[in-house]
């Protein structure tokens, strides 16, 4: 994926992930957070809503930098398994097509992230490890999936 990712503003604990999508609609305020309390650890992108003063990750900003934005989370995934290289890190879309878009990305930096990184997709009720064209429900990456 050769598109660059945000600049990102990194939380103390390396597990919080802010920036701007910059777009044809404007300027969004997004997140990315990682939480600790299990192994593996859930990935959320999610978008701030300043009216309401939360953030989902049901929204669609539909700002044209979808590329952008899915670096910028792959930067987020790196920085974090570099500080911590024993977690492993889960995210699934919050819909069957937000997957989707996680697939695409995934297959368009997989060649790049396989030497530093294991990717597995959860499929028929397993994980297993990625393959570019297969249909995955989930994804899980870490430094080392399998000891």
């Amino acid at each position: 994926m050769s598109y660059k990712p945000y600049t990102l503003h990194i939380n103390e604990d390396n597990t919080r992930y802010e920036f701007q999508s910059i777009g044809k609609r404007g300027i969004f305020e997004k997140v990315i957070i990682i939480s600790l309390l299990d192994n593996p650890c859930n990935l959320a992108l999610l978008d701030y809503d300043p009216v309401t003063d939360e953030y989902t990750d049901l929204s669609v900003t539909d700002n044209g930098d979808m590329r952008e934005v899915l670096a910028t989370v792959i930067q987020a995934i790196k920085l974090f398994l570099n500080i911590r290289p024993s977690k492993l890190i889960q995210f699934t879309g919050s819909s069957q097509s937000r997957t989707r878009l996680y697939q695409i990305a995934i297959n368009k930096v997989y060649f790049d992230l396989k030497n530093d990184f294991e990717i597995y997709g959860w499929i028929n009720e397993k994980w297993v490890p990625f393959e570019p064209n297969l249909s995955f429900e989930s994804f899980l990456i870490g430094k080392s999936i399998i000891s």
